[in-house]
């Protein structure tokens, strides 16, 4: 796992696979992280369409993630570095938003952003690589 462009590539593909379930399952992540909102239409309508435009947001950040798997290795590590924060940041805004009951937001979401934020961080970091 000391390869950046290896980790791009499984990062890019679980984004990729993340926007789908957002995309294909929207009722779903609705109702777990908004339970309350089940019996309102109009709320459900617009929750869901959110969760379908987070799906289109996470493939895109998936598929271009993906698609720079063949970078040269110091322009994946600086995507790595990059990719670390943002999904660092993520953990962050999931968790305040979860701890001031905004919604209950999943832990394996939280702890899927996290795995991804450290392993990026922690291969970009990496001096030598393959």
């Amino acid at each position: 796992m000391g390869n950046s462009r290896l980790v791009l590539a499984i990062n890019g593909i679980l984004m990729i696979l993340l926007g789908g379930a957002f995309w294909l399952q929207p009722e779903f992540f609705t109702m777990a992280m908004f339970p309350n909102i089940m019996d309102n239409e109009d709320a459900m309508r617009a929750a869901v369409a959110l969760r379908k435009n987070m799906g289109a947001g996470c493939a895109f950040i998936g598929i271009t993630m993906f698609m720079c798997q063949n970078s040269p290795r110091s322009t994946a590590q600086r995507l790595l570095f990059s990719c670390a924060f943002g999904f660092l940041l993520m953990v962050a805004a999931l968790v305040e938003v979860r701890i001031n009951n905004g919604a209950q937001v999943p832990i394996p979401i939280i702890t899927f952003f996290a795995v991804l934020g450290v392993l990026s961080l922690f291969v970009a970091s990496r001096r030598y690589q393959s």
